[in-house]
Order: C-alpha cells, then structure tokens, then sequence
C-alpha cells in the first residue's frame, strides 16, 4: 500500500546568506531525501527561503519539523499543507530554482524578498517554476 503524500510550502528568513550554506542543503537533501521518496524545490531569496515538499505524509511531518528548528533560518512560515494526489516535482530530490531566469508580477518577489507572499502566490511560483523547467 502505497503512503499517502502530502505537500507542505513554507517561508522564511535567512539567518546566515552564505553561499556555502545554501550549497550544504541542497547537498543534503539531494543525498538524503531519495531514500525517503522526498521531492521539492527550494528558492534562495535576498532575505528569505521559500520552499515547496513533497513525500510520503509521515515523513514530510517529520523532516519539516526538523527544518522548522533549523537555525539557518528563522521565522518559519506555513503556507500550505496539504494531502496531494500527485507530485508537481516527481524527479527533482531538491531543486534549486533559477526563480531569477523569470518575471514576476510583485516587486517584492523580483528583488528576492519572499517574506509577504500569499499561499496562493507561493504555489503559484512553484507551478510556474515546474512548466518552466519542463521547456
């Protein structure tokens, strides 16, 4: 019987904007959340991350209460969590998007400020990032 899935999208603000922090994580989560069945997409701002789960529902409560006590960031958001039927990222371990290769509508989002997104505008992005990719 195959788990049931869930997506979970959050936001939040960088502690620590280094580059080598950012490519810790995605390292990471590249190695690590195959073994899981984990997909997603993480968006590296100017002041925020904004990031999309995806994964069998036990294990995505799981990892993200761990990345909600993470101290490379702060000011965790939730934006959606869900109980999903199919995975809009079903290769992708963790991707880091290219959100600047695209134009956004908010002005906020276009200088990599994530903190005031809407639920809404969030999935959208990942959408958008998803038929983006598939180009």
């Amino acid at each position: 019987m195959q788990s049931q899935l869930k997506r979970v999208v959050y936001v939040s603000k960088k502690t620590d904007a280094s580059d080598t922090t950012l490519r810790d994580i995605i390292a990471y989560s590249q190695k690590n959340n195959p073994e899981e069945g984990v997909t997603g997409c993480l968006l590296s701002g100017s002041n925020s991350f904004l990031q999309l789960l995806e994964g069998p529902a036990d294990f995505i409560d799981t990892l993200y209460s761990k990345i909600s006590k993470d101290n490379r960031h702060e000011n965790v958001i939730t934006l959606c969590e869900e109980k999903i039927d199919e995975r809009l990222f079903l290769s992708w371990s963790m991707k880091l998007a290219p959100f600047e290769n695209m134009e956004w509508s908010k002005e906020d989002f276009n200088s990599g400020n994530f903190l005031n997104i809407t639920s809404e505008e969030a999935l959208n992005v990942f959408v958008r990032l998803n038929e983006y990719t598939r180009k």
